[in-house]
């Protein structure tokens, strides 16, 4: 059992390190532009990466429906390419760091030949762990723009009825704008494009697809009408539409404090069990004395 489990563990090591030299040198500073805070671990991708480019591994179906929306929501539909093989040759990384640990767990514990098993679920558990990060980030960003955006459109309106245009009003709430803000980040970007040369509507719907947020997809779409066809319609349609964007913020922090209150029942609980004994154990102690 020992002498198997450590001829996979080595197995699995040396097919990594080929990888790894023969890659290293080919892939040299193709990570170099990842965060270092959600890549830690990017110094050990390009021998992952070459694996992925021989076996020529790529989701398809709903699977790479999803995380492309996912990716292009993280960082915009010019780099999906790029982030698409990060995020494969992560799921390689995590699948040899899963077979390792089982691996280890295998050789450590004293079971029978039916722990093998343990090594092909501990692999496919670190794989789940790569999507499972790239869930996280989206919902954080998601989070993120729609916490943001019922202010910004109030904004919007406000500056709109003192006779700025849609234009001139983003781009004096993004002047003014939190700096770390996602919202503002893609509303810097949306500027730069229009002051590049790009059409305003243009501008506009790839910031809709870079956010993939219901509220701000509805927002451009009152836009984009309002370019085509004019009239006075949008200033209302704005103001209706901040005041369900509110609402909806009132109810997505009202879930949050109830996930929150129902988080700390569980050390509330414990610190009364703790007090609980703290008063009963003198009680106990003196009976155990006088029987």
């Amino acid at each position: 059992m020992t002498y198997i489990c450590g001829f996979i563990l080595l197995l699995n090591i040396s097919i990594y390190a080929v990888f790894q030299a023969i890659s290293s040198k080919k892939y040299q500073g193709f990570f170099d532009d990842l965060d270092n805070k959600d890549y830690s671990y990017k110094a050990f991708l390009p021998g992952c990466l070459g694996i992925v480019e021989t076996l020529k591994l790529s989701g398809g179906g709903k699977y790479q429906t999803k995380l492309n929306q996912k990716l292009v929501m993280l960082h915009g539909s010019k780099y999906i390419a790029y982030y698409t093989k990060v995020h494969w040759s992560s799921k390689v990384f995590h699948m040899f760091l899963g077979i390792i640990v089982g691996s280890i767990i295998c050789m450590l514990g004293d079971f029978d030949y039916s722990a093998f098993i343990l090594i092909p679920i501990s692999a496919i558990g670190m794989i789940f762990l790569a999507d499972q990060s790239i869930d996280s980030q989206y919902k954080k960003r998601k989070f993120q723009l729609e916490r943001d955006f019922p202010g910004f459109l109030s904004k919007l309106v406000l500056l709109i009825n003192a006779g700025l245009t849609v234009r001139q009003a983003i781009e004096r709430i993004t002047k003014e704008g939190d700096c770390n803000s996602a919202l503002y980040q893609e509303l810097r970007t949306v500027m730069t494009d229009i002051n590049a040369g790009e059409f305003e509507h243009e501008a506009y719907a790839a910031f809709a697809e870079r956010c993939k947020v219901k509220q701000i997809t509805n927002f451009v779409s009152i836009l984009r009408q309002n370019m085509k066809l004019g009239g006075g319609q949008m200033l209302f349609e704005l103001k209706r539409m901040g005041t369900e964007c509110w609402e909806m913020r009132k109810s997505t922090a009202k879930q949050l404090g109830e996930t929150a209150s129902s988080k700390l029942m569980l050390p509330l609980a414990i610190m009364l069990i703790a007090v609980i004994l703290i008063c009963v154990a003198p009680v106990i102690v003196e009976l155990g004395r006088v029987m």
